[in-house]
């Protein structure tokens, strides 16, 4: 079983998409649900992080950068084998240009 490691980065998105959904959107039970989903994938992501395909960005995926979608939003991770950890570095909505935002961080 692998330790999920989710960077402050990642945790930041998270919580920001659900305030959004809850306050903004005014639907508090849709930002539940999602957060349900969330912690469904770190569940299956200690069980098999590598079942999850490589991030389609050539860059990323050479750097061993996975992607785990859940509805609209995706999760990009690492597996790190040596030490039996996922990292999640940051959570994205499908419709932002995530490989902008990660240039300076990969």
């Amino acid at each position: 079983m692998y330790k999920v490691v989710i960077s402050p980065s990642a945790n930041a998105d998270l919580l920001n998409t659900l305030k959004y959904i809850a306050y903004d959107l005014e639907n508090p039970q849709a930002a539940t649900n999602l957060a349900d989903r969330f912690a469904k994938c770190y569940i299956d992501l200690q069980e098999f992080p590598s079942a999850h395909e490589l991030c389609r960005d050539p860059v990323l995926a050479h750097a061993g950068y996975r992607r785990y979608a859940i509805g609209n939003y995706l999760v990009i991770f690492r597996v790190v084998d040596d030490v039996k950890e996922v990292r999640v570095l940051h959570i994205f909505h499908t419709l932002q240009n995530y490989l902008e935002i990660l240039e300076g961080e990969i």
